[in-house]
């Protein structure tokens, strides 16, 4: 068996179906396997699901367990010489998974893959190839360019010689050769969505190069699961899903260590006297009511105090499945 393909199933009955047909579809050049992981969706995709594609195996997780561990359920049973996580709201376009295999047979120094990410009208969708810009964005800076060049000096760019190299292949679909995971072990059951994938990306690079190839892309719907997050306002002060975020902080601790962690808090406690002044000082200028129109930085504030709540239990480093209850999604 040349490849284990893992879909985490959860809510996506039409996406999930129409990903396996577009893998069935244009698979011609490996032998694989699709293992589909249930996050308890309750949604009974699995008879409908398993009536098209009766080659499957289906996996029920029982609860909500979120993109690592099913994922890691997925690989315990997976019989493939190769990983492949891909996500239900992708699609295969050609036969990018032999591409992908037959590149890494022959390049023992890398140890995962991936290819461009793509709209349905199959322009490129951006992503960070390196982290640098990546942990530059979890800061927030007072506004002018000025203090985002000071980050940038900061926190500089990683440069590889090999235009493929990244630092991290996003997950959506993301082929890892099985002794690499054997070296660097299987994702960490401490995140529950988000930000897990970036760790993991971390010790796999430790193990080999990381390459996302430019001719191998594939259409990534995302949001699948969850349509409301492109409903949200997106700004200089509220861009922080509480889930994203917190999942962020628990990968900044286990890579960076408890002082970038908290050098992160001191950030955000800092910005929330000076978001509110520059607003009322806005508002004086333009002689509104400078106590009027403060919503998103009260929300920048909850959001604040809500991480804050899990501090010192990320600090601590000890096992725990960080998942924020839907009601603190503030």
């Amino acid at each position: 068996m040349d490849v284990s393909i893992i879909i985490i199933h959860y809510k996506t009955l039409q996406l999930t179906t129409d990903c396996i047909r577009s893998v069935y579809a244009h698979t011609k050049g490996v032998s694989f396997e699709i293992i589909v992981v249930d996050n308890d969706s309750q949604d009974g995709a699995e008879p409908l699901i398993k009536a098209h594609f009766p080659d499957i195996t289906w996996l029920n997780m029982g609860y909500n367990a979120g993109f690592s561990r099913a994922n890691n359920a997925g690989m315990r049973v997976a019989k493939g010489r190769y990983y492949l996580l891909l996500n239900s709201d992708t699609e295969f376009i050609d036969d990018i998974l032999t591409r992908c295999v037959h590149r890494l047979d022959n390049d023992p120094a890398t140890v995962a893959c991936g290819g461009i990410q793509m709209f349905a009208d199959r322009s490129p969708r951006p992503f960070y190839r390196s982290l640098a810009v990546f942990k530059r964005s979890l800061y927030v800076l007072p506004p002018g360019r000025i203090f985002e060049r000071i980050l940038e000096k900061l926190i500089p760019e990683t440069h590889h010689t090999d235009p493929d190299q990244v630092d991290w292949v996003p997950a959506a679909l993301l082929l890892v050769k099985r002794e690499a995971v054997t070296k660097a072990g299987m994702m960490d059951e401490d995140f529950f969505l988000y930000g897990e994938d970036v760790e993991w990306n971390c010790r796999l690079g430790r193990v080999g190069k990381l390459k996302v190839y430019e001719d191998c892309g594939y259409i990534h719907h995302e949001w699948g699961s969850n349509p409301k997050r492109k409903e949200v306002q997106i700004t200089i002060i509220n861009r922080f899903f509480p889930q994203i975020q917190l999942s962020n902080l628990v990968w900044i601790r286990k890579e960076y260590g408890v002082g970038r962690l908290v050098g992160m808090y001191l950030n955000y406690y800092l910005m929330i006297p000076i978001y509110f002044g520059w607003k009322m000082v806005l508002s004086l200028s333009k002689f509104k009511n400078p106590f009027g129109e403060l919503e998103q930085q009260k929300d920048f504030t909850r959001k604040v105090w809500l991480f804050s709540t899990y501090f010192w239990r990320i600090v601590q480093n000890k096992p725990y499945f960080y998942k924020l209850d839907p009601k603190r999604h503030v």
